[in-house]
């Protein structure tokens, strides 16, 4: 069944009265704060020390990310009152920057590396990761194309041929940073969201089925990869080697019990555990709040996923409903990817927490993502002015602001 089926849009587009929802979505808004004010100060604890030692400078990590903080508010408040309308004609044009970013990345001298990874852009004292943007924008493509076909997507070609040869494009892009978990949440996203718009299960199995088969392929390949999942699969084999990270978690985990060792009390952050203010920021979280603490971000995500969808279910548009899917999905499925990485529940993957953990890239632009979901939770009519850029306007209709 389809997230937003072409038999709603068409009762959507009978009704002769159609409610606008000024207000946007607090508690949606609530949880994203939330998660930003608790990351800010996991990010300091967490940091405290590898700053100190790297830097000189113990707040220096805790003063970037208050930046990133503030530019991500910036955005997501300009984002909010921008009818997200405009990014349906602005999807080509920003696919297009991304890809172009995707590939300057590559070139030698330009690109920022990190532990033989290629994924940052400098920009004086600020590094850009792109594969954060072409998230962002890869939703916003999804979107408009398939909003725009919703009755042509029982069809093999039109639902998939698009979207396919782009994401293979893409992935290919972002594989040669190498950058493989941004490649499977840019192909889980199509998955979704072209079953979303109404494509066919028997398709949908399909592209799954393809999926499970490369995915083994992709790890197989790379040596890195393989060891990730041996270590995985047996941590106690090498404790101080491929499986120190996994090893180093759980430790934090299991030091925090139930109720934590008190926020700034954890022993793991001391340079033991690689990556504590970033990728496994879930972990000292855990070793610093407890089970308890752990509870309250779980909470927080359920609640921003469940609003998320809310929206999506709301939109008064067929692009609307999907980009706000799209977003949701997005950030669901990194939370919970982090966390089990952090858990030990699957291989090591670098990739952050949403809102909490160090990062500007990633912070900033899901900041911008949820100004547009907030946009399309307010479910106002596109301005006077934008309906000169659409091919096929809608019918007038009648407008009632409720509350």
């Amino acid at each position: 069944m389809a997230w937003f089926t072409r038999e709603r849009a068409a009762d959507e587009a009978a009704r002769d009265t159609q409610m606008v929802q000024h207000r946007y979505d607090r508690l949606l808004l609530l949880a994203t704060l939330a998660l930003m004010g608790l990351g800010v100060v996991m990010v300091y604890s967490a940091s405290i020390v590898s700053a100190e030692v790297r830097t000189g400078d113990a707040m220096f990590y805790l003063k970037r990310q208050l930046m990133y903080v503030v530019a991500s508010l910036v955005l997501l408040v300009i984002a909010t009152n921008i009818h997200h309308e405009v990014l349906r004609h602005l999807a080509r044009p920003l696919l297009a920057v991304v890809g172009v970013l995707l590939v300057i990345v590559l070139v030698p001298g330009v690109s920022a590396t990190a532990k033989g990874a290629a994924r940052w852009l400098a920009l004086g004292p600020i590094r850009f990761q792109p594969s954060e943007a072409a998230k962002i924008t890869w939703i916003v493509f999804l979107a408009a194309f398939l909003a725009d076909r919703q009755h042509l997507l029982t069809r093999w070609r039109t639902a998939w041929g698009v979207p396919m040869l782009l994401l293979g494009v893409m992935g290919a892009l972002l594989m040669k940073q190498p950058d493989f978990g941004s490649t499977l949440i840019c192909s889980g996203l199509m998955v979704l969201m072209v079953w979303a718009a109404g494509g066919r299960w028997l398709h949908v199995g399909l592209l799954a089925g393809l999926g499970a088969v490369l995915v083994p392929f992709a790890v197989l390949f790379e040596e890195y990869r393989m060891r990730r999942l041996l270590a995985f699969l047996s941590p106690e084999a090498d404790p101080q080697g491929a499986s120190y990270h996994i090893n180093q978690a759980l430790i934090s985990f299991g030091s925090g019990e139930w109720t934590g060792l008190g926020l700034g009390g954890s022993m793991q952050k001391l340079l033991y555990l690689p990556e504590a203010h970033t990728d496994f920021i879930f972990s000292i979280l855990g070793e610093e709040l407890g089970w308890v603490g752990v509870a309250v971000v779980i909470v927080l995500f359920a609640l921003f996923v469940w609003r998320g969808f809310h929206v999506a279910r709301r939109a008064s548009s067929a692009f609307g409903a999907l980009l706000a899917f799209g977003i949701t999905g997005l950030v669901g499925f990194q939370a919970m990817t982090n966390m089990a990485v952090a858990t030990a529940l699957l291989p090591t993957k670098g990739l952050t927490l949403p809102f909490v953990s160090y990062g500007g890239s990633s912070i900033v632009t899901l900041g911008a993502a949820v100004g547009v979901l907030l946009n399309i939770s307010r479910r106002q009519p596109p301005p006077a002015w934008l309906h000169g850029l659409t091919a096929r306007p809608a019918a007038p209709r009648t407008q009632q602001v409720a509350g």
